[in-house]
C-alpha cells in the first residue's frame, strides 16, 4: 500500500503504521479501551456468578457470559490490522463479484437500519 493511501487519524499519525512508533495511535488506544472494558464486564459477571449459588442456572450463565466476554477481550487486544487489511485486500481481488454483492448487501442493511431512525 502506498504512503498516499494512508489516513491520519485524531493523533496525527498514520493509520497504516501504527506499529512503527512506541507511541499508541488512535486505533490502538480504541482497542485497549473496548478490550478493557470486555475484560471489566467479564469480571464483574464473574463475580457476581460466584457470590450467587453456583448450582443456579442464572449463575451458570453468568459465568459462561464471563469466560465468552474475557476471550473476546484477548481477541480484540491480539487483533492486528494490517494482517486484516491484507487478507481483506487479496480476497477482493480474488473474487470481485462476491465482495460487491457482500458490500451492496451491507450498505443495503445499513440503509434499512438508519431508514428506521
Amino acid at each position: 500500500m502506498g504512503t498516499g493511501n494512508r489516513t491520519v487519524d485524531e493523533t496525527g499519525g498514520s493509520a497504516g503504521n501504527f506499529h512503527d512508533s512506541g507511541n499508541p495511535t488512535g486505533f490502538e488506544n480504541v482497542k485497549h479501551s473496548i478490550a478493557e472494558n470486555l475484560q471489566y464486564v467479564a469480571q464483574a459477571l464473574c463475580e457476581k456468578a460466584a457470590d450467587q449459588d453456583s448450582q443456579s442456572g442464572m449463575a451458570q450463565y453468568e459465568k459462561l457470559a464471563s469466560e465468552w466476554l474475557g476471550q473476546s477481550a484477548e481477541l480484540v487486544r491480539q487483533f492486528d490490522y494490517e494482517k486484516t487489511e491484507t487478507q481483506v485486500r487479496q480476497y477482493v481481488k480474488q473474487n470481485p463479484g462476491n465482495s460487491l454483492l457482500i458490500a451492496g448487501s451491507v450498505g443495503l442493511i445499513i440503509g434499512a437500519i438508519l431508514r428506521r431512525r
